[in-house]
């Protein structure tokens, strides 16, 4: 899947399940019969800024929310989701 700029993770994971969610059973079977698991891991890279009069440091962090309705999918289709996050912060 493509590099995504969003502050909100939910974004990202409703354009993924759109795509993986018409192979469900593909993948369930896939899993049974490998004895693997399934899941998603979200990779979140901030940038940080400083402040050019106090010299402090400025984080936009993203919003790692979930609607019950996609939680639901990512019931059904039993994958877990993980969430990586990484800040990177000037010299």
């Amino acid at each position: 899947m493509a590099r995504i700029h969003t502050y909100l993770t939910e974004e990202v994971v409703i354009q993924l399940l759109d795509a993986i969610e018409p192979h469900a059973t593909g993948i369930a079977e896939a899993r049974a019969a490998l004895g693997l698991r399934a899941g998603i891991n979200v990779v979140i890279e901030m940038s940080g800024e400083r402040d050019t009069e106090d010299g402090g440091i400025h984080v936009s962090t993203a919003a790692i929310t979930y609607t019950a309705d996609t939680l639901k999918r990512l019931a059904r289709l039993d994958i877990m989701i993980d969430h990586d996050q990484y800040v990177y912060l000037p010299d």
